[in-house]
This record gives C-alpha cells, sequence and structure tokens, in this order.
C-alpha cells in the first residue's frame, strides 16, 4: 500500500499525463521517487508536490525517472542464442510457407533500445540465408521518453556491449569517440513509440497500425508490478501475438495458472513461450 504521500504525488502525475501508477510495486515509486527529488535537491514531499503542479516540465521528468531500466546489447546471451538458433528459423519456415513474407517484433518495454536493436540484428542475420524478398516490422515501446530520444540516436557506451561479439560490432555498428553507433539500415529496422503497458485502451501500440506479432519481447519489466496489472500486461501481451507466435519474458518472471493458458513453453528455462494455434 502506497503511504499517503507517494499516493499524493502520482494521483498528481497521472492527472497531469493519463499515465496509471496505482499498479506499480510502491517500492519502486518509492526509490524512483527519492532518486528524481535528490536531482532536484527537495527533502520535503509536500515540496516537491508543489513543484509538480508548478513546473510544467516536472510531470514529464518524473515519468522518465519512474520508467528507468538498464540494459545493454544481447543482455542474458542464452536467451538471444535460442532466438537465433530456434525461434526465428521457426518463424522464418512458417512465414514463409504462404501468405506474406513478413516477421513483426514488439519489444515491449524496450528501455533505450538495446533489446530492440540486439533482436534487428538476429533478423537481419537469419535473412541472409533466405530468398526472396522479406518485410520487417519492429516495433519498440516504452513510457520514458528520454529513453525512447537516445534509442532514435543509436548511440551506445562502451558497457553496453559487455556480450556482444566483436564480429557484430564490426558489421552492424560504427566506432565513436565514447562507443559505438548503430549503423543506419539497423536503424531503419526499428520504430521506436510511447507507450504504457498498464493501458487497457488498446492491444498493442498504435504506431504498429494493424495485424498481430510474431514475437513480443517484455523482459525485466513485470518484476516493477504488482500481480493484478502483471495479469493485465500478461492478458495485452497474448492478444497481441498472432498464432504461433512466441513470448519472451524476463529471468525472474514466469507464466503460470490461467496466466499460462493457450501457451506452450519451448524454453521455460530461459521464458521462451509459444502461443497455441
Amino acid at each position: 500500500m502506497m503511504n499517503p504521500d507517494l499516493e499524493d504525488i502520482f494521483a498528481e502525475l497521472e492527472q497531469a499525463r493519463g499515465i496509471a501508477f496505482h499498479g506499480y510495486r510502491p517500492g519502486t515509486l518509492q526509490r524512483r521517487l527519492s532518486f528524481r527529488m535528490g536531482q532536484l535537491g527537495i527533502r520535503d514531499s509536500a515540496a516537491y508536490l508543489h513543484k509538480l503542479r508548478t513546473d510544467p516540465a516536472e510531470p514529464d521528468r518524473l515519468v522518465d525517472a519512474v520508467g528507468v531500466r538498464v540494459s545493454h546489447f544481447f543482455r542474458d546471451a542464452i536467451v538471444f542464442e535460442n532466438l537465433a538458433g530456434s525461434v526465428l528459423p521457426r518463424l522464418i519456415e512458417r512465414r514463409g510457407r504462404g501468405g506474406p513474407r513478413e516477421i513483426r517484433v514488439w519489444s515491449a518495454g524496450c528501455a533505450s533500445g538495446e533489446e530492440a536493436y540486439s533482436v534487428a540484428i538476429l533478423i537481419h542475420q537469419a535473412l541472409q540465408k533466405e530468398a526472396g524478398d522479406w518485410r520487417v516490422f519492429i516495433f519498440a515501446s516504452d513510457m520514458n521518453g528520454e529513453a525512447l530520444r537516445q534509442a532514435e540516436r543509436g548511440d551506445f557506451s562502451r558497457e553496453k556491449f559487455e556480450e556482444t561479439k566483436l564480429g557484430v560490432l564490426d558489421r552492424y555498428f560504427d566506432p565513436t569517440a565514447t562507443g559505438f553507433r548503430v549503423k543506419p539500415f539497423v536503424r531503419e529496422m526499428v520504430q521506436f513509440c510511447r507507450d504504457d503497458l498498464t493501458s487497457a485502451e488498446r492491444t498493442a501500440p498504435s504506431e504498429s497500425i494493424f495485424g498481430t506479432f510474431d514475437l513480443v519481447l517484455c523482459r525485466n519489466v513485470l518484476i516493477y508490478f504488482q500481480p493484478e496489472p502483471q495479469a493485465g500486461i500478461l492478458c495485452r501481451l497474448r492478444r497481441s501475438l498472432g498464432p504461433g507466435g512466441f513470448l519472451v519474458l524476463g529471468s525472474s518472471e514466469d507464466l503460470s495458472g490461467q496466466l499460462a493458458e493457450g501457451f506452450v513453453p519451448v524454453d521455460r528455462p530461459n521464458r521462451i513461450w509459444r502461443k497455441v494455434g
């Protein structure tokens, strides 16, 4: 349960920006709020609430502070090895049998884009072996505006590449003074957009237009939410997947009970499931 000061602050933020925070774990909200107040040198909750109400830019800054997540390229390398060795070949084989030769991916809670670009690289590598023209649509969403702006720039520090193979760096990135920049052809494979995963208004980001996804990744996001909104997010992800589509969660996240209905495990230790159909 939120303490009254925390509840007042996030009720004000919800009114200002239309994003519901009641489903987040209170401890997560308190830590992120304390971080933001520390940045401003504010110690008193009432003083911060006044700041939130009177500074037009502060609501967006607090949203960004709440949405901060840490990631790097090919995080949990074995997951990406399984995507490359098992999931993508099955998707390509199924899509190649008939219908549009296209692959649709959603990276939900994409942070600053490392996961989405990692998947784009894997798909590019996989399609090098395929004849004919393929269309690839990768939508990457987050509610953190600053993280999305960084993702769109495509510039990353060296620390983001600790699990990236040297050959991948050479082929898909250009060196910079402080790290590496995603090459333009990779950047063009991914569309970034702002989206609140707890919203029940739509199944997928509005930028994805129509159609379901072949692959949805929502890794290390659910851990920040309480059980009820977790279930709501998982239902939304299920609806967004087409029959036979794949869902990938984080290492501390799982599908069980009613939430697992309609899915079969592909690699449960690495949190990969396939939607029945």
